[in-house]
Formats: C-alpha cells, sequence, structure tokens
C-alpha cells in the first residue's frame, strides 16, 4: 500500500497555482494539510479567495487555509495581472462559504510541520516571505519537514520578469536568499526546468476529462488561453513542482549553492551559482512524457 503524503501548500493563486492545487487533490496519495496564502501573482487578500473559491469549487472546503504575507520582506510584491488576469484566475469561480482559519500562516505552518514531525511536505509555489519569516521566528519548524520543494529562481536561463529574475524571487529576494541560504535540505524547480513541460494551445483546447476535477482543471487552463488568442503555448511551472514532490524521479538533479540578488538593479532576484556543491537539490533534465502522464492520469485527460 503507497503510504500517504502529508502534503502543505503556500501559494498566491494564480492559474498554475490553481492547477498544482487541483493535481494534489486529485491523487490519491497525497492529503492535504492546508493552504497558506501570501500576496504575489495577485495581492493577499484575492489570493487567500482564490484558494478558498478553488477548494469551494472542488468540494474540499474541509482543508484550511491561512492567511499569510501581504508585503514582502522589503518593499512591495510586483503582482502579474498581464499573465493571470486581474482577478488571479482564469474562470471565475464560487464564492467560497468559509473563510480563513483564525491562525495566520506562520502559526500553521510551524503547528503543521511541528506536529507531522518529519512526515510533512511543504510545497512553495509563491514568493518565500512566509517560509523566511518562519525560519526567523521560529526555525525549529522548517527543519521538521520531511521535503521542501520550491518554484523559483532562473539558473543559468532567462528570467521571466527582468532577463535575470524568475517573477516569484523577484517579487522577495529578501526571503529567497534567506531561505536559501538557510542550508535545509530545499528541491527548487526553477524556470529552466520548467520551460521543459509546456503545451500548445491546439492540444490544450483539444483535451478533454469525464472528472469534476479534471474539467476544473480544463476550465482554468482552457480559460487561459481563451483569454489571448494570441496565446501559443503554456508551461506548468506550479504544476512540474507539485509533480516533482510526488515523484521525484521524473526529473534529474544536481546539488549546488546559490545566490540570490537582494540590492536594487539589474540583478535584483537573480539566481548565481556560487561554486561547487551545496545542499540545494536543483532540478535539470525533466522526462516530460512522464510529467505529462502524471498529469493526464490525475485528470483522467483525453
Amino acid at each position: 500500500m503507497t503510504q500517504q503524503i502529508q502534503l502543505i501548500i503556500d501559494t498566491d493563486p494564480g492559474v498554475d497555482d490553481a492547477i498544482a492545487i487541483l493535481m494534489a487533490m486529485a491523487a490519491s496519495e497525497i492529503e492535504i494539510l492546508g493552504l497558506t496564502t501570501v500576496g504575489g501573482n495577485v495581492p493577499l487578500a484575492r489570493a487567500t479567495r482564490n484558494a478558498l473559491s478553488l477548494l469551494q469549487a472542488a468540494s474540499r472546503s474541509d482543508i484550511p487555509v491561512a492567511k499569510g504575507a501581504s508585503r514582502p520582506l522589503r518593499g512591495k510584491f510586483a503582482y502579474a495581472p498581464h499573465f493571470h488576469g486581474p482577478g488571479g484566475l482564469s474562470q471565475r469561480l464560487p464564492d467560497p462559504a468559509n473563510g480563513p482559519v483564525e491562525d495566520g500562516a506562520v502559526k500553521f505552518l510551524y503547528d503543521q510541520l511541528t506536529g507531522e514531525r518529519g512526515e510533512a511536505v511543504l510545497v512553495a509555489l509563491g514568493p518565500l516571505t512566509n517560509l523566511a519569516v518562519l525560519l526567523r521566528e521560529r526555525p525549529i519548524a522548517l527543519e521538521q519537514a520531511k521535503q521542501i520543494v520550491v518554484m523559483g529562481g532562473a539558473v543559468n536561463t532567462p528570467g521571466n520578469v527582468t532577463p535575470e529574475a524568475e517573477f516569484n524571487f523577484y517579487c522577495d529576494p529578501v526571503a529567497a536568499d534567506i531561505v536559501l541560504s538557510s542550508r535545509l535540505p530545499i528541491t527548487m524547480v526553477d524556470l529552466a526546468a520548467c520551460r521543459q513541460v509546456k503545451i500548445s494551445r491546439e492540444q490544450a483546447l483539444g483535451l478533454k476529462s469525464a472528472t469534476p476535477l479534471g474539467r476544473l482543471m480544463l476550465d482554468m487552463l482552457q480559460g487561459w488561453f481563451h483569454r489571448e488568442a494570441s496565446r501559443e503555448e503554456f508551461e506548468f511551472c506550479d504544476p512540474l513542482a507539485m509533480a516533482i514532490a510526488l515523484h521525484p524521479a521524473i526529473a534529474t538533479a544536481t546539488k549546488i549553492d546559490l545566490d540570490v540578488g537582494i540590492e536594487k538593479g539589474e540583478l535584483l532576484g537573480a539566481t548565481s551559482e556560487t561554486g561547487g556543491p551545496g545542499e540545494i537539490t536543483l532540478t535539470q533534465d525533466v522526462d516530460s512524457s512522464r510529467f505529462f502522464a502524471l498529469f493526464g492520469r490525475l485528470f483522467e485527460l483525453r
């Protein structure tokens, strides 16, 4: 019998965040302990509402949502309405019946990680502000995680918000630097890996599913293409991070040490290798056929 994965998702939904969360809900081997929200793709209030609405639409309002950081450790979040739309999602979802839990994200993460004691996997799909604050205030908590998977960074590949920087790290480079320099065992899924798993407009619009979660996922994915006629392909960034958390063997990896640019200028949010091995496990070559086989199986795509 497959052992269940206890999962916590730190997120700023976001179309690709929503698809990754739906993947987790569709996976029988995953028990979702909760979602923690952070500003990033959209402001915190909208990210939290999107998370609650997505759970409502998926009939999983039993999953708790804890509200996190509305601002980065320095400056303000960039937001991405050009990609996700002003509301963050490509489809209108039902109003959530529930609100977030009383505890904020940092306390929620602390309680879940220390309560599970080495059994919980944390997948971070947005800016790393909540994780950095947790490290500062209660450093023992992240040490209790079984695995930490981070979607972010652009190592030896162009950025997607500046020529050098990836969006999540650019939103809060100070937090990214704190987390990556923590010496914790982090698996990082950067843009070079994400660009290996993409789908064309024609492929996406031709997909169908008979399952409720599959149809909800397709509403998100196909809706993203419908909103802009010029969109030709979609990169599965956050879904790849979720897939790596589920099945690390779908990609090769190497151990590296990284610096994150935290000073204003062209290198703000940029990730650069410091030389030699390190504690960060960087995803490298992705077996795209295995990723899409997993993706198709979870949503029963045809």
